[in-house]
């Protein structure tokens, strides 16, 4: 009997299924793999844009700020700029969570949209 022999005699059953699940896992990897990127590279993208937005209209904002010539209008502009805020976080969510449905495999027999 050879080294080999003695080493697999030795090996409890449940070694060649956890065999055969890592081989089948490794066999749909690769088609799982390209839809995944695509998707978080989407949702980096929007993430990034919905950012740059955001900035632009906090610097829009301090910029009406500095040039406020009384409290009433510098309130005003506060408001304004956390309501508007509030909304573009409640949008940008939202948004998220309709393109992360996309990461998540359907299991069988769920409804189709």
């Amino acid at each position: 009997m050879s080294g080999s022999q003695k080493a697999d005699a030795t090996q409890p059953p449940q070694t060649d299924l956890m065999k055969a699940m890592r081989d089948a896992g490794l066999k749909a990897m690769p088609n799982a793999a390209m839809p995944l990127f695509e998707a978080m590279s989407e949702m980096g993208s929007q993430m990034l844009t919905f950012t740059a937005e955001r900035i632009r209209k906090d610097v829009e904002t301090q910029h009406a700020l500095l040039h406020a010539k009384t409290f009433a209008e510098i309130q005003h502009l506060q408001a304004q700029f956390f309501q508007q805020a509030l909304e573009d976080y409640i949008a940008e969510t939202s948004k998220l969570m309709e393109m992360s449905r996309t990461l998540a495999p359907k299991a069988p027999g769920d409804a189709q949209d």
